[in-house]
């Protein structure tokens, strides 16, 4: 996980707010978050969230870059929530880690200290490496073998983003004519990062067919919104030097995590409001739904699955 958490330390200072924060969790009031039937309890988030601020000079380094209070519990959450998530798909699929594997990786990493200088490694380091090697073996036997088809369109804002993305989501006449009157509209378009490692890295690697998103492209460029028409893992695997051979294992482990989507969308992620919602694109917590990206499936049109 060091490489998707890479991305939550430009923001991470103290968290006593959420720590006398109120709010009661999604169902039960113990819950940090709930995955599907799982509840990741509050007191051992919180007592992470306290692992992680006692690491020297960690929060006066933070605190240069403007952090704010919340991000360190939302980056947290985070890690817990794909860490339930990772353990579902691992079990679907027949992954396994060993404790050699991650002792040896610990070691390539400089040791115990250093990966957890270098990252949140929520429940130690052994826990933050088995995580990471878990979601790179879950790229390499998918991202090959993974071929997608989608309609893509731009919008300025996350407003008339979402609202495209509800008539794309109406399905019929209905979303041809919101494509055919978007600004900017690309019709089957491919993705396949065995042939193009760099789609390796677009959210579109995750979303189910028959779904719509609605997500940011980045600070001023607008939202993207997506109707998946068809994926699938049954491509043909190039024999030598696909994606999985091209890309290196941190690039690999943030794959791992958007091939999660599928898996959240089958759960259910639901977050303790103290700690924001739940983004099903970025996969990861963010502060309120204003920011959030959506998910529809195809045939609603009228409201987000998720968040």
């Amino acid at each position: 996980m060091r490489t998707r958490t890479g991305r939550f330390t430009a923001a991470l200072v103290i968290v006593s707010a959420l720590v006398a924060g109120c709010g009661a969790g999604p169902n039960r009031a113990d819950s940090a978050a709930i995955v599907g039937e799982t509840s990741i309890p509050l007191d051992g988030t919180q007592q992470s969230i306290s692992q992680v601020l006692v690491r020297p000079g960690l929060v006066e380094g933070l605190a240069a870059q403007g952090g704010s209070e919340a991000d360190i519990g939302r980056a947290v959450v985070s890690q817990l929530v794909i860490r339930d998530l990772l353990a579902r798909a691992a079990q679907e699929q027949g992954i396994t880690v060993t404790d050699q594997q991650v002792d040896a990786a610990i070691a390539q990493a400089g040791g115990p200290e250093a990966v957890t200088a270098s990252s949140l490694s929520v429940g130690g380091a052994q826990a933050a490496i088995r995580d990471q090697l878990t979601l790179t073996e879950l790229a390499r036997r998918d991202l090959d073998r993974l071929s997608a088809t989608a309609d893509v369109a731009v919008a300025e804002s996350r407003e008339q983003a979402i609202d495209l993305a509800r008539e794309v989501a109406a399905g019929g006449e209905r979303a041809e004519q919101a494509l055919a009157g978007a600004g900017t509209t690309q019709r089957d378009l491919a993705i396949r990062p065995a042939e193009t490692p760099q789609a390796a890295l677009t959210p579109l690697i995750g979303i189910p067919a028959g779904w719509v998103a609605a997500f940011p492209l980045g600070t001023g460029e607008g939202w993207a919104v997506v109707r998946v028409t068809d994926r699938t893992l049954d491509a043909e695997a190039p024999p030598e030097g696909g994606a999985a051979e091209r890309l290196d294992p941190q690039t690999l482990s943030r794959v791992g995590i958007r091939l999660l989507t599928p898996t959240a969308l089958r759960a259910g992620v639901e977050l303790n409001p103290r700690y924001g919602t739940w983004d099903p694109i970025e996969m990861l917590a963010v502060p309120g739904t204003d920011e959030a990206s959506m998910l529809l499936p195809v045939g609603s049109g009228s409201g987000a699955l998720t968040p």
